[in-house]
């Protein structure tokens, strides 16, 4: 079950988790299934990879801006509710439209796909800002939240790959409206406070810059992060997230994010077509997809050691070589029984990537901008995934998976070859002890010790 130690401020733990779960049900049909969905309704090459890179392309305007909005006014949960109502109405839409025989053509699924992707980014950027600051609150690591979304995804998957035809026009846009309607309802569950956490605890503006001020000591040993995280702590949402974009090793982070998810946007586009064409079982296509997840579970729940163990951009060079190696492999096996095997890896290439890359976002930004700090996170990020939807679809048509996950594979390892970099840069000059508002949340504290 969903961890249930209540929180004295904010969403309850058990909330966040139930909510994580009714959205990543949404993802557990839509990434299996919507390139073959696209490729029955006659789209193919560039004209796929144009309408699924709407989903990381609106990722480079909407996180930053929902953040930069749930900063300054100091909402998270309205915005939810907002985005999962305006993400149902689109494919409810698209639903009744496919029942109804009407063909929309690129421009239709285009507008269709942008319009979703503009609601899905608050729907999971705000939960990722949610669960963040209900870790620090409740003390529950924040993989034990976000695992709950993992389980979901994998379940759906299963089930939406052995019930859901994506050759019929109406089956697949029904399932995903019907699961958007029951995360919007679910949302219901995250109390709004209309306050942002810092001030719903009865924390002034002034306190939470103390707050700030008092994290620095610790940080003052972690070579250029701790040097460029005290330009953060005064000023403007504006002027907080201004410095945090300046300092170099912010900059060399949002880099190697760029590269490693224009990388794994190859999985999320091509993954099934390649298993499809290379002989792959077609009932245990979704059994694929969940294995993966299953990896990215156990690195959840048991991410909080190896985030004391470890620093975060120690954490994400390993990942980004991890998942150079899972393109790689790839790219080369045909034998299906390796290809499950592989899948596992699922766990480095994404969970530890995102897990360390939320804790290294916790650790340098103040809590006044850290949905903004998270918003930029995510729009490299996106920006990563439009370069690749729109070159992937193209790479995968002309020479296959081969192609394809052979340049992801080196793709990822560029990203790699700058965490390097990045890890260096931000190496401690003399043994520190690392601040508990930052990467600690993303381990269990003695609190919630069960």
């Amino acid at each position: 079950m969903p961890p249930s130690i209540p929180s004295e401020h904010g969403p309850s733990p058990r909330a966040i988790s139930l909510y994580y779960f009714g959205i990543f049900a949404v993802l557990g049909v839509y990434l299996p299934l919507f390139p073959s969905w696209l490729e029955a309704r006659g789209m193919q090459g560039l004209a796929m990879g144009a309408i699924a890179a709407t989903l990381p392309a609106m990722g480079l305007v909407a996180p930053p801006v929902f953040g930069l909005i749930a900063d300054s006014l100091g909402v998270r949960v309205w915005l939810i509710r907002a985005a999962c109502a305006g993400a149902f109405v689109v494919f409810a839409l698209l639903a009744l439209s496919s029942a109804l025989g009407v063909s929309l053509g690129f421009a239709g699924l285009f507008v269709a796909a942008l319009a979703f992707a503009f609601f899905r980014s608050p729907m999971f950027t705000m939960a990722d800002v949610v669960a963040v600051e209900a870790s620090a609150s409740s003390g529950i690591a924040y993989g034990r939240l976000r695992l709950w979304g993992s389980i979901s995804f994998a379940l759906m998957a299963i089930a939406s790959g052995a019930l859901v035809d994506p050759v019929r026009p109406a089956a697949f846009p029904a399932t995903i409206a019907a699961s958007l309607l029951i995360a919007f309802a679910i949302s219901w569950a995250l109390p709004a406070r209309g306050e942002a956490p810092f001030r719903r605890s009865g924390v002034r503006d002034g306190a939470a810059d103390a707050a700030g001020a008092a994290r620095a000591p610790a940080a003052e040993g972690e070579g250029a992060a701790g040097a460029a995280s005290s330009p953060a702590a005064g000023g403007s949402v504006r002027q907080r997230a201004r410095a945090l974009l300046q300092s170099h090793d912010f900059r060399l982070f949002l880099a190697a994010s760029f590269l490693a998810q224009s990388a794994t946007s190859s999985y999320d586009l091509c993954y099934t077509l390649h298993l499809r064409d290379i002989g792959f079982p077609e009932s245990l296509v979704g059994v694929a997809w969940a294995v993966g997840v299953a990896g990215e579970i156990a690195l959840m729940a048991f991410s909080g050691p190896l985030l004391k163990r470890f620093a975060p951009p120690t954490v994400l060079a390993f990942a980004f070589a991890g998942a150079s190696l899972r393109w790689a492999l790839l790219s080369y096996v045909r034998f299906w029984p390796a290809l499950l095997a592989i899948q596992p890896l699922h766990a480095v290439s994404f969970g530890m990537m995102w897990v360390a890359s939320l804790a290294y976002t916790r650790d340098r930004s103040p809590p006044q901008i850290l949905a903004t700090a998270q918003g930029l996170f995510t729009a490299s990020a996106g920006a990563g995934s439009v370069v690749g939807m729109l070159v992937w679809g193209e790479l995968y048509k002309h020479g296959g998976g081969t192609l394809t996950f052979g340049v992801a594979s080196i793709t990822a390892l560029i990203a790699f070859v700058l965490a390097v970099t990045f890890a260096r840069s931000t190496r401690p000059t003399r043994p520190t002890r690392r601040s508990p508002s930052g990467g600690s949340i993303f381990s269990v504290s003695s609190r919630c010790q069960e």
